[in-house]
């Protein structure tokens, strides 16, 4: 049966618990139920357990449903269950509790997804990322994505090149996400949550049959919470983040061989805090910018029909996608504290950015059934995207000069092709080869143009207040692997696998050269990566215990990095190698005495072995991929206890995570320190409904997002190191019912 959804929300801004600055008594109860929870572990010791037959996991990491165990790579699910009860609301906390993956940030800007290492250094464009990130089977750019996680069945974290299936842009990895179907029996439920920093959650879901043939779903979620960063002026916060999202399917079964799935969905993100602020943050961070100075709004709408044919012996697939986005931001150009330490005042300066993008994506396959002795599987697909790029209110008076005085209007589109086909055949019982080949062919297109605004005419007398600038590239690309499975007994699976990943080239979002040098921005070089992944997939008969183990090695060549020099703001667009190699392990264990672990832990050296002959940029070879630390884990400990009242279950969470230490900068100029961050979650629970109090960074640490360096501005000047902190330490309490 269906795990059934429940959902969340809060009613007044006004926290349930008192500040965390004066108030211990949250702390205090978090502690005594635990206690409670784990008192009972004497009572229970000795009695006989009963071995949880649980269903074995099934993903479409392939685009076909098969054992996660028979994938000859590393795949890590996040069931609804663990996003619901971590409060991963979003896909950026549910990949930081994955070993290996890091979600990063560009001076909080522009973010991107690296994995094991591989990905850009630092994005050059809102279309140069190495992660495919797929919802109900459509590709998502994950610049203009608010990573929402909604009403979802599950997420599959694809790890390695994933070009073969997934095409573009998956050069290190891929990711599935897979929300809920319509049921053909009534489903509803609703949860409301309310915590520290005016946090508030409310989401709901109703589903079931509409006739004979026709099913439908309706999901929906408000959320807010203050800004991490409070004014400097008035000691409030900068911004409140809000995030509305709905989404209804319809699902239309006319035979017993055919279904059409109808998904459409949107979404709203406002207040947005991507800002940067001095480091050390102290203890209550603050930004020194004017009031109502920044602004970061998203709005999605995304539309998706999936068809789905069965014939004799094999199954026909269309998925036809749709999306479309804008997304507002403003912000000063210059922190006052950070400039007032730099040169010894706050210039008064803004600029904004608007970014339009239309997303179409079409694709046709033909696949063995699940279960088939052999898999197989092969189509054609056909993706474009339209993305502008205006920049516009711009106002730098401490730098007139500054080519970003000005309205830059850009347009940048491409198409891609791609025929693909995989096949894993059974060569013994015991032993599979897979073989998988993808041919791609890819167009970008890009305009630009330029009007120097009156700052910078006024400060470059003569100089041209209008240019422009138009290039195109295109690209013929293969991406395969090639791998074997070994299947050691009934319980334990070896695999190795060769893969080719490919990303291609493109035109940078920031350059200026065409406006201040008269010649055209350069465009960036394609990047490819040769990887290499051997492990081992474990797990009994009664499936409460598993373990799985890989090691791997990634090649890089022409790997991207764009990086601005803060005092001109020209963007500097460079290309690396890199190399990463390094070991995960992670599993589960349904122990004795109600307790269950979950966790992993992995090593990653990832550094920098390749760069251009003069780096503009100033790296050395040898330098350390940035923001990927060498050792990074996660331990989760569930335990639950009947109360024997009313069929009332006790059950208590606690979940760390650890990162590693971790060089800030692609130059290696600082390093972000390492830190464990302890959340915990205690429910009461009966059939249908729970009572729960959740507690996110109990140890309160203070750690980076991100990190920046920023340079001395004149000879003997101070220089300074930027970046943004995450969230302390935060309680409150939550409802969920669920029918």
């Amino acid at each position: 049966m269906r795990d059934k959804f429940a959902l969340t929300n809060a009613i007044t801004h006004q926290p349930l618990i008192c500040s965390n600055k004066s108030n211990m008594t949250a702390p205090w109860l978090l502690a005594s139920a635990f206690c409670l929870s784990f008192s009972a572990i004497a009572e229970t010791v000795g009695e006989e357990d009963e071995a949880i037959q649980l269903d074995q996991l099934t993903v479409t990491a392939r685009h076909v449903k098969e054992s996660a165990k028979d994938i000859p790579f590393t795949v890590n699910i996040i069931d609804d269950k663990k996003l619901v009860e971590h409060r991963e609301t979003t896909l950026e906390k549910a990949l930081n509790d994955t070993v290996g993956v890091q979600v990063i940030s560009n001076m909080g800007g522009a973010k991107s997804i690296r994995m094991r290492g591989v990905g850009s250094v630092l994005p050059m464009s809102g279309d140069d990322s190495s992660v495919s990130i797929n919802v109900d089977g459509m590709p998502q750019s994950i610049n203009n994505t608010t990573l929402n996680l909604l009403d979802v069945e599950r997420v599959e974290v694809l790890k390695g090149p994933q070009g073969t299936l997934f095409g573009r842009n998956s050069e290190a990895g891929a990711i599935n996400i897979i929300s809920k179907k319509p049921t053909h029996y009534l489903e509803a439920g609703f949860r409301t949550e309310l915590g520290q920093d005016h946090q508030k959650l409310t989401e709901g879901v109703i589903s079931g049959p509409l006739n004979d043939m026709l099913s439908g779903r309706f999901a929906v979620r408000y959320d807010e919470a203050d800004s991490i960063l409070d004014n400097h002026y008035d000691n409030k916060p900068v911004s409140i983040l809000r995030n509305k999202i709905a989404r209804g399917s319809l699902l239309w079964e006319p035979s017993d061989v055919t279904s059409v799935l109808f998904i459409t969905e949107v979404e709203d993100a406002m207040g947005m805090d991507n800002m940067y602020m001095m480091r050390p943050y102290g203890h209550h961070p603050k930004i020194d910018i004017p009031n109502s100075s920044d602004k970061s709004d998203k709005n999605i709408h995304r539309f998706n029909l999936k068809v789905e044919h069965e014939l004799g012996n094999s199954m026909l697939t269309s998925i036809t996608g749709y999306s479309y986005t804008k997304h507002d931001t403003k912000s000063p150009i210059y922190e006052g504290d950070l400039y007032n330490h730099l040169v010894g005042m706050a210039p008064p300066s803004n600029w904004s950015f608007l970014t339009k993008e239309n997303l179409f994506n079409q694709e046709f396959r033909i696949s063995s059934k699940p279960e088939a002795p052999i898999f197989w599987v092969a189509g054609i697909n056909y993706y474009t995207n339209h993305r502008h790029r205006e920049t516009y209110d711009v106002m730098d008076v401490f730098y007139p000069t500054n080519p970003m005085n000005a309205n830059i209007r850009r347009k940048f589109k491409t198409d891609n092709v791609g025929v693909f086909g995989e096949v894993t055949y059974p060569i013994t019982d015991k032993f599979k080869v897979t073989a998988g080949i993808r041919q791609s062919y890819e167009k970008k297109n890009y305009q630009a143009k330029w009007n120097a605004n009156s700052i910078y005419a006024g400060a470059a007398p003569g100089m041209p207040t209008l240019a422009f600038d138009k290039q195109k590239i295109t690209d013929h690309y293969t991406t395969g692997r090639l791998g074997f499975n070994y299947l050691l007994n009934d319980n334990a699976t070896l695999y190795a696998l060769y893969s080719r990943g490919y990303k291609t080239g493109g035109f940078n979002d920031e350059g200026t050269d065409f406006a201040t040098l008269g010649s055209p921005d350069q465009a960036y070089k394609s990047a490819y990566v040769n990887s290499y992944e051997a492990g081992l997939k474990v797990e009994n008969d009664t499936n409460t215990l598993g373990l799985n183990t890989a090691l791997f090695y990634n090649d890089t060549k022409r790997e991207h990095l764009m990086a601005y020099n803060p005092a001109t703001f020209v963007a500097v667009v460079e290309n690396y190698d890199t190399r990463s190699f390094g070991v995960e392990l992670d599993g589960f264990w349904k122990a004795p005495w109600n307790l269950e672990f979950t966790g992993g832990i992995g090593y990653t050296n990832a550094k920098i072995v390749g760069t251009p002959s003069q780096s503009l940029a100033k790296v050395k070879k040898h330098n350390y991929v940035p923001d990927t630390a060498k050792w990074n884990a996660n331990l989760t400990v569930l335990h639950s206890i009947p109360l024997n009242i009313s069929g009332l279950t006790l059950e208590t969470r606690i979940t760390n995570r650890y990162i590693g230490a971790r060089k800030a900068d692609v130059q290696n100029n600082f390093g972000l320190k390492p830190y464990n961050k302890l959340d915990a979650r205690i429910a009461v629970k009966s059939d249908n409904a729970e009572v729960y109090v959740w507690g996110d960074n109990l140890l309160n640490k203070t750690y980076d997002l991100w990190g920046y360096y920023m340079p001395a501005m004149y000879p003997g000047g101070p220089d300074a190191t930027i970046g943004s902190p995450g969230r302390g330490i935060t309680l409150g309490v939550g409802f969920a019912y669920n029918y």
